[in-house]
Order: C-alpha cells, then structure tokens, then sequence
C-alpha cells in the first residue's frame, strides 16, 4: 500500500480525524452569562437544561436509585454533560452536602446518605453542583437540581386516580416535634380507601365525597421509595359496593433542573422570600392550628413562620385610628382645684391613637403632629413647639413635672414604656380683660406605635 492509499483508509476509516497521535479540541465559546431551565413529569427517564449559547448541555436520569454503600442506604442520581469533566462538588446554600463524584469522561453521580441528606432533598430544598470542564467557555458552570417523591407504573382501572404528586407540606405533630409531611391525593367515588404494602404505607383521611388525603412522615415516605420496585396496592369500595384495586409505585424522581454560567449560584436562585398569600393565609387559620398544608408548600410556609407582618406586607401610609384610653379621673378636673378666681389650669383632654404596624416610612413625632394638624386642626403645626425625648419632657415641662408624675405613669402602662419621642407647645387664646393660654402634648411610643395627645390650658387675669 502506498503512502496515498494508505492516507485514503485512514480518512474513510476515521472520518474527520486523522492517523497518529490526534488532540481533540472542543469548540471555543464567547463567556455569555445565561441560565437554562427545564422541568419533568414523573415518567420521563431524562430530565435536560441547556445554556442558550450551546457552551454547555446537562442532562439527568430522572429515577433516582438505591444502594447500599459503605453500609449504609444512599439515593444516587446520575447526570451527563457534553463536555469532558474536570470536577464535579455538590452543596446546599452555605454548606457542602451529598457526594458528587465523576464516574466517566463527561458522566457523574450525587450520593445522598439515607436520613437527614435525603429528607432535605425531598422537603423542596435545592440542590447546587458545581461543574468544571476542560473546555468550553467558561469552563465552570452551575446546577440546580430539585428532587421529590413521585408515584408512576400506575396499574389498575379508571375508578381509581393515583396523582403523580407527592408534596411536602407543613403539619407540625402534636408533640411539636415535626412539621414535615409528605402528601399525596386519591380520587375515587368510594365510600372506602386502604393502601397495602411491604412497608411506607400512608395514613389516609376522607377529603370530601371523591377525594382522600395521603400522609406519610419521613420514615414511611423513605420505607415507600426504598426499594422503588415494590408497589402499594390502593383498593377502594366503590360506592355502588364494587372493590377495586390499582397499584403504583413510589420513587424519587429528579423534577427540576436549571444550569447558568453566572459565578454566582446564590444570585441566580436565590431562597424566596415569605409569600404575602402565604403568610395571609396562615394567619388567618385559627389558634391551635397543626395542619397548614392549604398554605402551600413546606418551606413556603416554614419561611412564613417566623416572618413578621412588615418583612412581608406592603408598608401603609401614615394613618392615626382613635383608641380608647381611660386616663384617672384628677387628670379631667376643670377647674383644677388648686385654680383660683383670679388664676386658673387644668387638663382637659387626653387622646389616643394608634399608627399603622407596618408603616411605609419610619414614624416621627412631627409626622404624628402635621397628620393631626391637617386632619383634625385640633393642634398647631410641628413647628410650632419643641420635640424632645422621655428625659427632656419632664424638665420645665407644663404636663409632668418630674419623671415620677402619677400622669406620666398612667401613660406609660397604657402605651407600653419604653423610649418616647414627644413634642410640647403653646399658644396664647382671646381672652377679654385677661390672659388665657392653649398647651399641647403629643407622646409617640415607637415600641407600640401608640400617640398619646394631651391638652391643657391656664390662664390669669392680673
């Protein structure tokens, strides 16, 4: 054979490649920040994210299988990607988590430890993997990969629905020690429901007329996946007395599944914030309530739990709304009995409002002072008087005259203590061969968000 012909084979034999020693190059991509998304039903076996730009392609199987490794029970999933695999690291926000490990040139496996790795993951918590390639560009990119128990290989008749979902929902227990149940939906026009199996056999509850609730906790909802190729029998009596049987198995499936170059994973998924409609709707459920699976998902409501009213709702305007204040019955004495014909002072009037619990902009006693001007004209302008605070208000003060005042002690039980920002004013009012004055008091107590306006007068005639 000569050297042409020999050349020939190689070509023919190899296509683009050529004989001897060869570098295979993959092609050079500008860098582009972008972020691919794709999500799966329980009976797909693959689950891909692409990045726009073509750089990078990852796919998972969607099945999650058991071992046992090292003695113990481990959930594995395994991807693929279009590039050679430098390295692969698995993490949760603020914390390693799992084992990712590179099993070939551009295939790798996570391994979730049985218990607190696998309830995590099966709660709604996200998984991130970093991934770092030999080309491309860039050469290290980031996957979110959300995992949760689904039902498939349903068998049996129409009467029977098995939903697909299983979702984690928040029920605390009575102990409160848990709050973390795993429900699924049967719809069947039955007047019974039991569900059979090896093991992970769920508590069931009549919903309504068609429908029962299916509710496992971690340890039968691990015993329902572990193995995934033994199903739950679901015989149900119909309503006109047949007995019907469907089976479906339970596994854990890969269901979500997001790639992005950007070098920042907590910025491209960042952890949601606590839903207004989910915070709204816990509390409006009553006092003693454990099941609050109608809210929404487990860690929608989790984020909820702790929130507080101004973190989640929008802040409102400023709003005075009048409160019932009983004051003791010497601070509404007119005359005051120390007045005299010819001097006289005397309290004659003590309001309370409160502001709004989530105001839009922080509250300030001149804020409280102008509403009430403008709304009521009841009170001078803010900058009419003097703003002070709890100290300066009992020095040369018109209403209380020491820190001890018996006023300012009825005041501060009904709004709460705690640092007060007040403001004090005057006028002087017609008065016909005499000298009469108007003095105003307005107390705001941030700690409560309570107002306390009072108002005085004197007045002499020498």
């Amino acid at each position: 054979m000569n050297l042409r012909d020999f050349a020939l084979v190689c070509a023919l034999a190899l296509g683009a490649t050529a004989c001897g020693n060869t570098v295979l190059e993959e092609p050079q991509v500008v860098p582009v920040e972008e972020t691919g998304v794709s999500t799966a039903a329980a009976t797909a076996t693959r689950i891909y994210a692409y990045e726009p730009t073509g750089t990078h392609q990852l796919s998972f199987e969607t099945l999650g299988t058991f071992e046992t490794r090292n003695g113990r029970r481990v959930l594995v999933i395994r991807g693929t990607t279009n590039r050679y695999l430098k390295d692969v690291f698995s993490f949760v926000p603020d914390d390693a988590f799992g084992t990712a490990s590179i099993i070939s040139e551009r295939r790798f496996e996570v391994v979730l430890e049985e218990g607190h790795e696998l309830n995590t993951m099966l709660s709604g918590m996200p998984l991130f993997v970093s991934i770092d390639t030999f080309t491309g560009s860039p050469t290290r990119y980031y996957a979110q990969i959300v995992l949760a128990p689904r039902f498939f290989d349903f068998r049996g008749p129409n009467s029977i629905t098995v939903h697909e979902n299983v979702d984690p929902v928040y029920v605390r227990n009575a102990a409160g020690t848990d709050n973390l149940m795993y429900r699924g939906r049967v719809d069947s026009a039955a007047t019974s429901l039991t569900v059979t199996g090896p093991d992970g056999t769920p508590m069931v509850t009549r919903v309504d007329a068609g429908t029962f609730q299916l509710d496992w906790r971690y340890p039968a909802v691990y015993q329902a996946v572990d193995p995934h190729t033994d199903p739950l029998t679901f015989t149900a009596t119909l309503n006109g007395g047949a007995v019907v049987t469907e089976t479906a198995r339970l596994v854990v499936r890969v269901t979500g599944l997001a790639i992005s170059t950007h070098n920042d994973p907590y910025s491209t998924w960042p952890t949601p914030a606590c839903q207004p409609s989910v915070y709204n709707c816990i509390h409006a459920q009553s006092e003693g309530t454990l099941d609050f699976g109608a809210c929404g998902t487990h860690r929608q409501v989790q984020r909820c739990m702790l929130a507080s009213a101004c973190e989640v709702l929008p802040g409102q305007p400023l709003s005075l709304t009048e409160i019932a204040f009983p004051p003791p019955g010497h601070a509404r004495q007119t005359p005051d009995s120390g007045a005299s014909a010819t001097t006289w002072y005397g309290l004659v009037g003590i309001d309370a409002y409160s502001t709004p619990e989530c105001p839009a902009t922080p509250v300030t006693i001149q804020a409280v002072v102008d509403h009430l001007h403008g709304t009521t004209q009841t009170v001078p302008p803010s900058d009419w008087g003097e703003v002070t605070d709890r100290a300066g208000m009992v020095v040369d003060n018109y209403f209380f005259g020491s820190s001890s005042s018996p006023l300012l002690a009825v005041i501060d039980a009904f709004a709460g203590g705690g640092p007060i920002q007040a403001w004090f004013a005057w006028e002087e009012l017609p008065c016909h061969n005499c000298h009469s004055y108007a003095e105003y008091g307005a107390l705001y107590y941030p700690n409560s968000g309570k107002v306390i306006m009072l108002k005085s007068y004197h007045g002499y005639d020498w």
